[in-house]
């Protein structure tokens, strides 16, 4: 009986030291809407995105404008052909550049994490309390990287 008791007891002075780490989240879509090259490629996206519509509409007025149904079927099926790579690309793009922000957004996560000498990172919906918000710092070590 006096094992088990000495055993619980070096137990529960032992636990504290195990929680008193040093902890930290991040606001990911806080730092995404900080982070200058996420602006920059929302906005060349959006461009390229404004361009396709303009493109459809220019593709719509031709088909209408098609003088026979032979025609108007070319018209359909080469803008449809041409419509679907154009966003394809976009879409491909889009995948690319995600992976590219993700990278540099662990990077930076990691950077200011090691400084600040965190055991412990997590993102700030599933975060202790207490934990510090260091979404700022990562902020800042991307939009230094130029």
């Amino acid at each position: 009986m006096k094992k088990i008791v000495l055993l619980l007891t070096m137990m529960l002075l032992a636990t504290p030291a195990f929680a008193a780490g040093k902890y930290a989240s991040v606001d990911v879509d806080k730092i995404l809407n900080g982070y200058s090259k996420t602006q920059s490629l929302n906005a060349n996206f959006q461009k390229q995105e404004a361009d396709i519509r303009v493109y459809m509409l220019d593709a719509q007025k031709k088909v209408v404008s098609a003088k026979t149904d032979a025609e108007r079927k070319t018209l359909e099926d080469k803008y449809g052909k041409e419509l679907q790579t154009k966003m394809e690309a976009i879409q491909k793009a889009k995948l690319e550049a995600l992976k590219g922000l993700e990278v540099d957004v662990k990077a930076a996560i990691q950077s200011v994490g090691k400084s600040g000498n965190y055991d412990l990172i997590m993102p700030s919906t599933a975060a202790f309390y207490g934990a510090t918000d260091i979404s700022d710092q990562v902020i800042k070590v991307l939009n230094s990287k130029k």
